[in-house]
């Protein structure tokens, strides 16, 4: 492992633990350190850029200057610190840079032990938060004070009191929850599983505790725990049950966060139907009226209604596929490696959950489509080596009907 590997995992637990900087300002430094290094690593060994991932960087980096034009020409440039934040929050992609200079192992090993160490913390607020009295009180206080990165509340659902605490930056678990589940072998595995999953399940709410349920339910058919039939038989009654539970929390009228995000989403319709609006959208930093919130705002819970209200259908739609881009690759090109389709599965339901935060298009969201990027970078890569090996390359690939091996981690 090299020095400035440390720092990237510096980096990650910073970003996970203090995502606004409300302590420090050592993510966003510790962020340009790794760019310069990715940047001067990948110019000094003309490192292999794909080209999905070129589209990807330039789109993203290009799309917040379109959409501040639009918003200018037309008049809706209503909330410029929103438009420059979104600008700051899109360079994050960049740190893709650096990623591809990384081995696999390391990465993922490194994403892996942050999630742990975020999962452990949130356990342990959480409990603290259940003695109640002084604790809950310093939790809540601590929460609504500190750039409202971490939540402690209670809700009601389905007529029970619920207790939550969920960090914002908790959908990284997954990536930890799936690698734990597939790849870790050691002693502390079943531990450390029971402690990812109730990280989130521990959350207070829908989303966050079904894509927890789903991995889960989803490992136990992949191992056949219980045999291939029962398994079967169980996850589809349990998926069923899911669905039925998930349609009950979603048109529960007390629930006072479905109808904010119901009403808002009528509001990004009526948005859209402005002329002009569904072509080449409202612009980066303009606003629309939420009736959810009885307010004008510039962004709301719903980040991928957020890409389509500002930049249009087309290149909204354009960036949301973007988003998703690495995962269909990598289900279609290697159905062989279980781990890799498990994990693009993860990154789907990371995006979903990161979308209704709102994380998608923060640093959070942008460093899990840039791992992602660099996971399909290795693997363009590689099949070019099938017809020629560079020298500097240190991805390999064994034979067609054995595993898939990238920078010596086997992925069955």
């Amino acid at each position: 492992m090299r020095f400035v590997d440390i720092l990237y995992f510096l980096f990650l637990l910073t970003m996970s633990i203090d995502p606004t900087g409300f302590h420090s300002r050592l993510k966003d430094l510790l962020f340009v350190v790794l760019v310069v290094y990715g940047v001067i690593y990948c110019l000094k060994r003309q490192q292999y850029i794909a080209s999905i991932n070129r589209i990807t960087l330039l789109a993203f980096l290009l799309a917040p200057l379109w959409g501040m034009f639009i918003a200018f020409i037309t008049d809706n440039l209503t909330d410029s610190s929103y438009a420059m934040s979104q600008i700051r929050s899109m360079l994050y992609i960049t740190i893709f840079f650096y990623m591809v200079t990384m081995r696999l192992n390391i990465l993922l090993k490194m994403i892996w032990i942050n999630g742990v160490i975020l999962a452990v913390l949130t356990l342990v607020l959480f409990f603290l938060s259940e003695l109640g009295g002084i604790f809950l009180a310093a939790i809540y206080d601590y929460g609504n004070s500190s750039g409202n990165y971490m939540m402690a509340y209670n809700r009601d659902f389905l007529g029970f009191s619920v207790n939550g605490l969920f960090y914002k930056t908790g959908s990284l678990i997954i990536f930890s929850f799936i690698y734990n589940l597939y790849l870790y072998k050691g002693p502390f595995k079943l531990v450390l599983s029971v402690i990812l999953f109730l990280s989130l399940m521990v959350a207070g709410s829908r989303t966050p505790m079904l894509v927890q349920t789903m991995i889960l339910l989803v490992y136990l058919y992949d191992k056949n725990v219980i045999g291939k039939f029962l398994t079967r038989i169980s996850t589809i009654f349990l998926l069923v049950m899911l669905g039925l539970v998930t349609y009950m929390l979603a048109t529960q009228e007390k629930e006072g966060s479905n109808e904010t995000k119901y009403e808002n989403f009528e509001s990004y319709i009526d948005d859209l139907s402005e002329k002009g609006h569904a072509i080449w959208g409202a612009g980066l930093g303009s606003e629309f009226y939420a009736k959810g919130r009885g307010e004008k705002l510039a962004y709301s819970e719903l980040s991928q209604m957020d890409l389509i209200r500002m930049y249009g259908v087309p290149l909204g739609g354009g960036l949301i596929f973007l988003f998703f881009a690495p995962c269909f690759w990598l289900w279609k090109y290697y159905s062989r490696s279980l781990f890799l389709k498990r994990y693009s599965l993860g990154y789907a339901l990371f995006i979903i959950l990161s979308g209704t935060n709102p994380l998608l298009l923060g640093s959070v969201g942008l460093t899990g489509l840039s791992l992602f990027m660099a996971i399909v970078n290795k693997s363009f890569l590689m099949k070019q080596q099938k017809k020629q090996i560079p020298e500097s390359c240190e991805t390999i690939r064994i034979e067609d009907n054995g595993p898939l091996v990238i920078d010596d981690l086997v992925l069955r």
